[in-house]
């Protein structure tokens, strides 16, 4: 019995072949879904492997968070609650900086299923991680140091809009600001194992497509973060959940959802610049 449930882990499911070009043309929508069932338990698979890269993250978590419940002094006011927080996002980025290469190496694999063209779990996983790992590192470098001044500049907002209408008005930007930001990261990886550019040229460019995208980029992104937020408060005190579709899942929706912006705006553009430059060839 078991051994029938890990070999389609392995090998995938015998009884959904790989997809046909009649699928691929009905459209993204149709896609993720035939990918989403062709690569099913490649997805766990790959999961498995991701998560071993943020289990540090999830135990700084989960013991700030059990640590908090067990000390009611910490509850008791306002700036003791926001103190243990941000102590806990300085602890998490250090623990972002060791998932950095893990989730170029993630990002690569997932890019490649939902564009239905093949990679190999471990093989392709470890090449785009020695391939982006210094710009991994310091992406991630950047989110959690962006994380932790979202953070602060909230509550020193929040704080100060007690006694002023501007700093009300300033936390609403503040607040819209790190939601800007956080739809970016559903571009900045995807384009990194993509495409070669500059770091700035990737943050420059997923601004202008989450700005461009924004109603889809925020629904899409609300959808992965939800799958997320229930699968990690289930795995709190039951941690397979996290381990078998905690990540890959999610990453599959934001991922898919950048192949087709990417299709849209920057790939349509590539191929026209490479047909001029054809045409103008002697």
């Amino acid at each position: 019995m078991f051994g029938g449930f890990f070999n389609r882990m392995y090998y995938g499911n015998p009884n959904k072949p790989d997809l046909k070009k009649e699928d691929v043309q009905e459209g993204p929508i149709k896609l993720f879904f035939v990918v989403l069932q062709v690569r099913f338990w490649k997805l766990i698979q790959l999961n498995l492997l991701y998560s071993i890269f943020w289990v540090p993250a999830f135990i700084v978590t989960y013991i700030n968070l059990m640590a908090m419940a067990q000390s009611p002094e910490v509850l008791q006011t306002a700036e003791n609650v926001r103190g243990f927080v941000l102590t806990m996002l300085i602890q998490l980025v250090p623990c972002m900086l060791i998932a950095g290469p893990a989730t170029a190496g993630t990002t690569y694999v997932i890019r490649n299923w939902s564009r239905d063209e093949h990679a190999w779990i471990w093989s392709d996983f470890k090449d785009a991680w020695k391939q982006n790992w210094k710009e991994s590192l310091l992406i991630m470098l950047i989110n959690g140091l962006a994380m932790i001044v979202f953070y602060v500049n909230l509550i020193f907002y929040t704080v100060q809009a007690q006694q002023s209408l501007l700093f009300v008005v300033l936390r609403y930007l503040i607040i819209m600001m790190g939601i800007i930001y956080a739809l970016m990261n559903m571009f900045i990886f995807p384009m990194l194992v993509t495409y070669k550019l500059k770091l700035k040229d990737i943050f420059k460019n997923s601004i202008i497509f989450t700005i461009a995208e924004l109603p889809r980029a925020f629904v899409i992104f609300l959808l992965a973060f939800l799958i997320f937020g229930v699968v990690f408060y289930y795995s709190i005190p039951f941690i397979i959940p996290f381990f078998i579709i905690g990540l890959a899942f999610p990453m599959f929706i934001t991922i898919s959802f950048a192949n087709w912006v990417f299709n849209k705006y920057l790939n349509k553009k590539i191929k026209e610049e490479e047909k001029a430059e054809t045409n103008e060839a002697p």
